[in-house]
């Protein structure tokens, strides 16, 4: 049986605070067994920073077995997250 995923994208983060408090978020995920990290595939391109200036993690939702990217605000770049199709 397949799960859905409840995730949802961030398409930039408004500030810092938001950002920390998905930090929290993501890692009660994975403390809990609902999430876990997995190695990055292809690196997120959508920015004008070169990739030696962004950290980029990707997670697995478990249950869904869906693939998401948590890419760092560096500004300018407000950071992202997104599911990997």
């Amino acid at each position: 049986m397949r799960f859905a995923c409840p995730w949802e994208a961030i398409d930039r983060f408004q500030n810092l605070v938001e950002f920390r408090s998905f930090e929290r978020w993501i890692a009660g995920q994975v403390s809990a067994g609902m999430a876990r990290q997995v190695p990055v595939g292809q690196a997120y391109t959508g920015h004008a920073l070169t990739q030696a200036e962004v950290i980029e993690v990707w997670y697995m939702h478990v249950m869904s077995r869906e693939i998401w990217r948590l890419v760092w605000p560096e500004p300018p770049f407000d950071g992202v997250v997104q599911r990997i199709p």
